[in-house]
C-alpha cells in the first residue's frame, strides 16, 4: 500500500484517483439531470474543494458561473470551531440565482451550517450542498447535504484538496492517517 510522509505524520492511501473520478462522473450526471434548464452559481469553498470543484467544473458543460469564497475553521488536526469568512461573496450574485456550494468535507457540520445560513440570507432561488467527503459519526450540527461523494468513518485525511498544515492538497488520491 502507498505511504507517504507529510511533516510528522505517516499517511497511507484511502481513497484512489480512480475511485475519485468515477464518483466525479456519476456526481456530475445529477448535477446535469438536475440543473440543466438553470444557470446555476457554483460557490467553491476554499481552499479544500478547489480540486473537487475543478474536476466537476472541467465536466459540467451547461451555462454557470463560477463564485469562490474562503471559510476558515481548522489550525493543524483539529476544527477550531470558530467560522471565519475571509472572501466573501457579493448578495447580488446569490439573490434569485439557483446557487450549488462545492465543499471537500463536512465534519462537525459547523462550517456548513453557518455558511448555509449565510446564503440564505441573500434570498437565493435554491441552495444545493455538494460535499466531497462527509463524517456522519463527527455531526453536532445538522447539515442537508444533497450529493455526498464519499462517506467516511472518523478519520483523519489529507490528498485532494485536503491539508494537512498546509502541505499534501496537491495530492491526487485521498490519504489517512497510518496507525
Amino acid at each position: 500500500m502507498q505511504t507517504i510522509q507529510i511533516k510528522d505524520k505517516l499517511f497511507k492511501q484511502y481513497i484512489s484517483d480512480a475511485e475519485i473520478q468515477h464518483r466525479i462522473q456519476e456526481i456530475v450526471a445529477e448535477l446535469l439531470s438536475k440543473y440543466h434548464d438553470k444557470s446555476p452559481v457554483f460557490i467553491v469553498v476554499l481552499r479544500g474543494a478547489f480540486m473537487f470543484a475543478s474536476d466537476i467544473l472541467k465536466k459540467y458543460n451547461h451555462p454557470c458561473e463560477i463564485e469562490f469564497v474562503k471559510l476558515t475553521s481548522y489550525t493543524g488536526m483539529e476544527s477550531t470551531g470558530k467560522i471565519n469568512v475571509s472572501l466573501p461573496i457579493k448578495e447580488e450574485v446569490i439573490k434569485d440565482r439557483h446557487i450549488i456550494i462545492i465543499e471537500d468535507i463536512v465534519d462537525s457540520g459547523l462550517t456548513m451550517d453557518f455558511f448555509s445560513h449565510y446564503i440564505q440570507g441573500m434570498q437565493p432561488a435554491s441552495v444545493a450542498l455538494v460535499s466531497f467527503l462527509y463524517k456522519p459519526e463527527n455531526l453536532v450540527k445538522p447539515v442537508n447535504i444533497d450529493i455526498v461523494g464519499f462517506t467516511i468513518p472518523e478519520l483523519f485525511v489529507i490528498g485532494y484538496g485536503l491539508d494537512y498544515d498546509g502541505e499534501g492538497r496537491n495530492l491526487s488520491a485521498v490519504y489517512q492517517v497510518a496507525d
